[in-house]
């Protein structure tokens, strides 16, 4: 299955998360090439569904569809998370808070 090798490639870029000079640690870089092909593969996989030849790979294609819509919903809470730390970090990382 075509999708099947898309997803054994796929990876996310990390990159090192700075202020000024300071390291901060790393973050996620913008999964915008991954986003495209979750939705490129879940269409793909919806019109699969609705085909009536798909009856001996249903299974497969539904799980893949169910994976799919997961990792796209992991994606969204983990940028939203990520983005949420990267603005409270520099408020609890000052020394007034810290104290």
């Amino acid at each position: 299955m075509l999708i099947e090798q898309a997803w054994k490639v796929a990876a996310f870029d990390i990159v090192v998360y700075k202020k000024g000079t300071e390291l901060k640690g790393h973050a996620l870089k913008s999964p915008e090439d991954i986003r495209v092909t979750l939705e490129d593969n879940i269409l793909i996989l919806q019109s699969l569904s609705a085909s009536k030849y798909v009856r001996s790979i249903k299974a497969r294609v539904t799980q893949w569809e169910r994976d799919l819509n997961i990792i796209s919903d992991v994606i969204d809470n983990w940028m939203s998370v990520q983005k949420q730390w990267m603005y409270l970090e520099s408020i609890f990382a000052s020394d007034d808070i810290k104290m």
